[in-house]
């Protein structure tokens, strides 16, 4: 799969192939403008490819609507959280399910619940303005709202980049314990190759819009492909001080 934008002169993603398996999280690495995010907006329906498919469940996304991929298949956490600011919480986290059409008993049952499973008390936050949150609590409402339509796949474009060390931790760990809780494919896209580690079962690593190489943390330490591979893990892990194990 391959996307050319029309005042680019080189593909922002090159012959790109890849599965995803079904409950697996990978995570997709690489420098500014290394494509990872073009690919996750294809995955999304949000770019069409210029050339090549994109199969899901066996058939090409073209034979899925637009609603179906976004309520069945894919939850989108976006690398800015993206709330609506005249929204409340608990509007936010609805607000694809008053598309749907769903019930206001239902709609506020499923905002409660996606609240708790966040860790956030709904007595203190349904009613609350994004900007009345921290930036990790607006997060956790972005993550709910990926949930609510109960969707089998979560694609995270660098949803913790902007926070602090500490927040991004508790959030990676939640993040980990959704995955097994609640069986989710995940997609998640970060330039930082600790995260990367310890979010994804595969890391698939881009440079200039191709894949340089993909697989578990053990492979890609060990036995690097390319020195772009290979320079990227040693030294992401060099200045995070830690070690591989």
């Amino acid at each position: 799969m391959s996307k050319v934008y029309p005042d680019e002169d080189r593909p922002s993603v090159c012959d790109v192939s890849l599965g995803i398996e079904e409950g697996e999280s990978l995570a997709l690495i690489g420098s500014s403008g290394s494509g990872k995010t073009t690919l996750l907006k294809m995955l999304n329906g949000l770019q069409k490819p210029t050339s090549g498919s994109i199969i899901i469940n066996g058939k090409s996304i073209e034979a899925y609507s637009f609603r179906e991929l976004r309520h069945t298949f894919f939850g989108y956490v976006f690398q800015k959280i993206g709330l609506f600011p005249h929204m409340t919480v608990k509007e936010n986290i609805e607000i694809v399910l008053y598309l749907d059409k769903k019930t206001p008993e239902f709609r506020q049952k499923k905002a409660c619940e996606l609240l708790k499973f966040m860790h956030l008390n709904p007595d203190i936050y349904l009613d609350r303005y994004p900007d009345q949150l921290s930036g990790g609590e607006q997060q956790r409402v972005g993550v709910a709202r990926a949930l609510a339509t109960d969707s089998t796949c979560l694609l995270m474009d660098e949803p913790f980049g902007a926070l602090d060390a500490v927040t991004r931790n508790e959030l990676q760990d939640e993040i980990l314990s959704l995955k097994n809780e609640l069986k989710k494919t995940i997609v998640f896209v970060t330039h930082d190759i600790s995260e990367a580690f310890k979010i994804g079962d595969r890391i698939a690593v881009m440079a200039n819009g191709k894949i340089e190489q993909i697989g578990t943390k053990e492979e890609l330490y060990k036995t690097p492909k390319t020195a772009f591979v290979k320079q990227l893990v040693q030294t992401g892990l060099r200045n995070e001080g830690e070690s591989f194990q």
